[in-house]
């Protein structure tokens, strides 16, 4: 699957605008609390969560995304609260403090990161059902749906934004 170009982002078609956690416990909303370019990779399923780690690893190391803000979007909606308590307690001892801002906790309100992300919420019980989305201002820039690549992340990374 390709990439989809240039939507503004406020409240989507739904109305609904997308707000998450961090795992330091500071409320957002996107895009408006993320940083100018912005890149997301968010997975809706705990079957694609490995894929969505690889996503995220190959963006922190590549140098294109110096000056780049990069979140990992965990959606917990839909689990139970013990689930969601382990699932946060273990992040937050995995991850860095220095990164815990970078990483996005959503318990509700999923919708809006799915229209967000560009998904229709169909499939999103695959392993590769990761979303990317990148993210200039309020225009989203570029989408991607699938594992990561090297035709994926220079597509994702080198398609201008208008």
């Amino acid at each position: 699957m390709g990439l989809l170009l240039v939507l503004t982002v406020a409240a989507g078609a739904s109305g609904e605008i997308p707000r998450a956690v961090t795992l330091a416990g500071n409320e957002i909303a996107a895009p408006a609390d993320l940083g100018a370019r912005s890149i997301l990779v968010a997975s809706f399923h705990r079957v694609a969560n490995g894929a969505a780690r690889e996503w995220r690893r190959v963006l922190d190391d590549d140098r294109r995304t110096e000056g780049w803000s990069v979140y990992s979007v965990v959606v917990l909606e839909g689990a139970p609260a013990f689930v969601r308590r382990m699932v946060v307690r273990a992040l937050r001892g995995d991850v860095p403090p220095a990164r815990q801002e970078s990483f996005l906790v959503v318990e509700e309100g999923a919708d809006g990161w799915r229209e967000l992300a560009g998904s229709n919420g169909e499939g999103e019980d695959r392993a590769d059902a990761v979303f990317v989305v990148r993210l200039e201002g309020a225009a989203v820039c570029g989408r991607y749906r699938g594992r990561v690549s090297r035709s994926a992340l220079d597509e994702l990374l080198g398609t201008p934004c208008p």
